[in-house]
């Protein structure tokens, strides 16, 4: 078997593949290679679930690479294969749970590699009234908006890269045709390869949408078989009382101004101006007036104060609005200012 393991790779022998992906710094080159050799023989797979065990058993912590490798081969060298490793466990029963062992070790080889790695995630939150960027383990480039939150893995499945998203960001994903990019929200799934799009998806947001600047995406409302493709300058808005979804040609560049600190606004209803203003400076906008529900504005603003950019906006439309300072709650906390709009014709 030892000639095996020396004769995968000139660089590194099978145990050390196998410490590298137990400790999770496996590339995905040195993955393939460790997939096919455990796909070439039983004997090989044996040896997998052998070293993932006594692994298992005597990494309770996390050391460094060399020490671990060294640990386990220790171990492994002074045992065969079959009937001395189940010895070896037998005496340790008393104090390890083998059956929740077994389980892992049966669950790593039947549901393939990769899986391991996609339990240790990452949370990224942006604070309201903020946003920030940062890159994935692909080397993809997010900006994640106000109040929204992205969780994605440490390292990302040879097949698929997967994130969950709940609020707002704005994507550029390297391009990997064999490992697509999958964005999950509580409203559909964005399916890209690699491309420039911008998803707004909220919780409790009625209209939330899909912008597409370059290259291809596919959507799928969840719990749906149906796909819809979108091409560039192409946004996707789901009503999410009716159900319907609707698809707009239209300067996206409002949809994703947010990630350079502007805000325009192209023809667009008052509602939806107050649910930006609402993100960029942390307050709750109440529209109070139905009759200023129908006004539509088309501006483009960059470093206004909040009180300079509501006279903006009354200068074009006969509204007025009202300030509620913040409050202390009884449990020490503070409310968000609140913004009462409503028409000056009353």
């Amino acid at each position: 078997m030892k000639e095996q393991i020396m004769n995968v790779n000139e660089h590194n022998t099978v145990d050390e593949l196998i410490v590298k992906y137990l400790d999770g710094k496996s590339s995905p080159e040195e993955i393939r290679q460790l997939e096919l050799w455990t796909s070439t023989s039983e004997a090989n797979r044996n040896y997998f679930k052998q070293f993932y065990q006594v692994w298992a058993l005597s990494n309770p912590l996390n050391i460094s690479t060399p020490e671990a490798l060294q640990k386990v081969l220790k171990r492994i060298n002074k045992q065969t294969v079959t009937r001395n490793l189940w010895h070896f466990l037998q005496k340790v029963a008393a104090v390890l749970f083998i059956p929740l062992l077994a389980a892992s070790v049966w669950l790593l080889m039947n549901g393939g590699f990769g899986k391991m790695d996609e339990t240790k995630t990452q949370k990224i939150v942006a604070a309201f009234g903020t946003y920030t960027s940062f890159q994935l383990p692909d080397g993809s480039n997010v900006w994640l908006n106000s109040g929204s939150s992205l969780e994605f893995p440490e390292k990302f499945d040879t097949r698929h890269r997967v994130v969950q998203l709940t609020g707002e960001a704005y994507f550029e994903v390297l391009a990997n045709q064999k490992s697509p990019f999958l964005v999950k929200t509580p409203y559909f799934d964005v399916t890209a390869t690699g491309t420039r799009f911008n998803v707004s998806a909220y919780k409790n947001w009625q209209n939330p949408a899909v912008a597409l600047v370059e290259g291809k995406v596919n959507i799928q409302r969840s719990g749906s078989e149906n796909i819809v493709q979108l091409r560039p300058n192409h946004c996707l808005q789901m009503d999410t009382l009716s159900g319907e979804i609707s698809i707009l040609n239209e300067d996206t560049y409002k949809h994703y101004a947010w990630k350079d600190g502007k805000m325009v606004f192209r023809n667009d209803l008052l509602s939806t101006v107050a649910k930006r203003i609402s993100l960029q400076y942390n307050v709750d906008i109440e529209i109070v007036d139905n009759q200023v529900q129908e006004y539509r504005f088309r501006a483009t603003f960059e470093n206004e104060s909040l009180g300079e950019l509501l006279t903006l906006l009354k200068l074009s439309s006969p509204f007025d609005y009202r300030e509620i300072n913040p409050h202390k709650r009884p449990d020490g906390t503070f409310t968000r200012k609140k913004i009462l709009i409503y028409s000056s014709n009353n």
